[in-house]
Order: structure tokens, then C-alpha cells, then sequence
């Protein structure tokens, strides 16, 4: 399968990919190419690393298109933190690709009170991340008045 995770290098991407190649999938990264995978792996070597700085991509209205263009099958996404954002992954991407996963982390939770952190625990976000999860579900199912988004979309919480 191709699948595309964008930020890729960061937390669970650094973990994550390996295990996506070693499974057999073609995997695309999208990195500001500012970091290295936090560690090391061969599996590394056959991922393709496409360099787009995602701010500056979507206020040209290119990033949505630029995922698009590159012919997943499947898309992670580890840095979405706004609708705008969202809307425009989620437009590019209807009725071609087969999932749109959306990552959210255990940062959702801000500071954390207890160690480990349940799913079932008050959540006190930052301000950057407050919300994403909810967010994705209305953005992916709602965000055109109601017209669902033709590819599977799920938003995963991993803690």
C-alpha cells in the first residue's frame, strides 16, 4: 500500500515508519527536512522524503494538492492543528484515496497530572493542539454542510 505520513520524523513517526516498511508498504515522508527519525533504522533507507514546509503550501492553496499528487493510497497526518488546515487536506484528497488517519497524541492532555494518562482523564490541551481530535471528526464528516467525505476518515488517539 502508499502511504503517505506527513511529519514523519517526529514522535510516532519515528517508530511508526519503520513498521510500515517492514509490513511491505511504500511509504512517502513529508518533512520540513529539519530533523532526522529521533532514532535510527534501516528501513529508512527505502522511504522517499518529499521536503514541503506546510505553512507556507497551504496559504498558497498548494499542500492539499501536492499530498493529492503524489498518489497515496493511504494518508497519515501527524501535524494538523487547525480547520482551515483540514478543510484543505480533506478537499484534495475527497474520493481519492481509500483512508485520511488523523494522529492525535497524548499532548492533547497538556501537562500531565498522572502518569500514565487514560483516555478517560480531563483534558487541559494547549492551546495549539486543543481540540484536534474533535476537530478532524466534524472537519471529515460536516465541514461542507453535511456532504460526507467520500474516503474513509478516522481520527486515532494514541496514549
Amino acid at each position: 500500500m502508499r502511504i503517505v505520513v506527513i511529519g514523519g520524523t517526529g514522535h510516532i513517526g519515528t517508530f511508526l515508519v519503520p513498521r510500515l516498511v517492514t509490513a511491505g508498504h511504500e511509504v512517502t515522508v513529508i518533512t520540513r527536512g529539519h530533523r532526522q527519525p529521533y532514532q535510527p533504522h534501516s528501513a529508512w533507507k527505502e522511504v522517499r522524503r518529499v521536503e514541503i514546509d506546510r505553512r507556507a503550501a497551504e496559504r498558497d492553496g498548494k499542500f492539499g494538492p501536492a499530498i493529492r499528487d503524489l498518489h497515496p493510497e493511504v494518508v497519515m497526518d501527524m501535524l494538523c492543528f487547525d480547520v482551515p488546515s483540514a478543510q484543505q487536506l480533506v478537499e484534495a484528497l475527497e474520493g481519492e484515496i481509500q483512508l485520511l488517519a488523523h494522529c492525535g497524541t497524548i499532548w492533547v492532555h497538556g501537562y500531565g497530572v498522572q502518569v500514565p494518562v487514560s483516555e478517560d482523564q480531563p483534558r487541559n490541551p494547549w492551546r495549539l493542539t486543543a481540540g484536534a481530535s474533535a476537530m478532524w471528526r466534524r472537519t471529515c464528516w460536516t465541514w461542507r454542510g453535511g456532504k460526507a467525505f467520500q474516503s474513509p476518515c478516522s481520527t486515532l488517539a494514541i496514549s
